[in-house]
């Protein structure tokens, strides 16, 4: 009898244990929060608006040769030939932005993941999630990972 009473205080004190440790072991931050108030996030943001800009004015300026050859009355095939030119003109450097675009985003990732971690191991969490899939619980770390970040 003393043996089942002894397992059955284990088996509580150890439930406990785990609904104790389960909230403080699990962080959240709010990505979109943390994306917009990073400083760097900016200055990418500045960056490719650049790239999208000088790209934007290239497109224009091919889509106004492509008009200005059609009213002085081009023939298709001659339009054609020169739509194809310009878009391959064009192509390598929409993938260049694109590119751009992605290398980034994975730099801002990355920065953010490191900073997110070194907050984590700072109060002891084991876990973070983003905001969006925790319905309860957990601990917002989302200022002290901007804080890090900045």
């Amino acid at each position: 009898m003393f043996k089942k009473i002894a397992v059955l205080l284990f088996a509580v004190a150890l439930l406990a244990n785990c609904a104790f440790a389960l909230p403080g072991s699990i962080g959240y931050i709010d990505v979109q929060k943390v994306f917009k108030d990073y400083k760097e996030t900016q200055k990418a943001q500045e960056k490719l608006a650049k790239e999208e800009e000088k790209f934007k004015k290239e497109f224009e300026s091919s889509q106004k040769k492509l008009a200005d050859a059609e009213k002085n009355g081009k023939s298709q095939e001659e339009l054609e030939k020169m739509r194809k030119d310009l878009e391959t003109k064009l192509d390598p450097k929409r993938t260049e932005l694109l590119k751009l675009n992605q290398q980034l985003t994975d730099q801002l990732q990355g920065q953010i993941v490191k900073a997110v971690d070194k907050v984590a191991k700072k109060v002891g969490i084991d876990v973070v999630m983003d905001k969006q899939v925790v319905i309860t619980g957990g601990m917002d770390l989302t200022d002290m990972v901007i804080n890090e970040l900045n």
